[in-house]
């Protein structure tokens, strides 16, 4: 693909979020189902995830709807990334879709330290964030799983 068509299939599905979310609610309120499971596939995963972040709350405090599983196949979206520091050790951000689930993941800690030492011997610290106003809102642990910052 090139970066001409790779940029529009990115502006075409953040033209189409307001349609998803607008499915998404209507379809949620005006049926009987008690949960909902969501497969998306490539760049609709942004599109997706950036809906979920609007609608999760909305949703669930209107209804008795719970999400179930969320399947990103193939995402386009980073779910982690590595800052390296200038000492040469670096910290593991992992990118959270709302705060619901970065709670779930902070009762995890353990098992993302076992991971991280499994993995990656220059990683001190990890974080669990959020996209919030289009500003980063982390939470940092030590290796230890000790809160740092948040």
């Amino acid at each position: 693909m090139t970066e001409e068509g790779y940029t529009a299939d990115e502006a075409s599905i953040e033209a189409s979020e307001k349609y998803i979310s607008k499915f998404l609610r209507d379809w949620i309120e005006n049926t009987e189902i008690q949960k909902v499971h969501i497969i998306a596939h490539s760049m609709a995963n942004r599109g997706l995830l950036r809906v979920m972040q609007r609608i999760f709350d909305q949703v669930q405090t209107k209804t008795k709807v719970s999400f179930g599983q969320l399947i990103l196949a193939a995402p386009d979206v980073d779910a982690f990334r590595i800052v390296n520091d200038e000492d040469g050790t670096g910290t593991l951000e992992i990118l959270c879709p709302n705060e619901v689930v970065r709670q779930r993941l902070s009762k995890k800690k353990r098992k993302i330290t076992n991971n991280i030492n499994t993995c990656w011997s220059h990683i001190r610290w990890f974080s669990l964030c959020i996209q919030q106003d289009n500003e980063l809102d982390c939470q940092k642990f030590t290796r230890n799983g000790d809160l740092v910052t948040s």
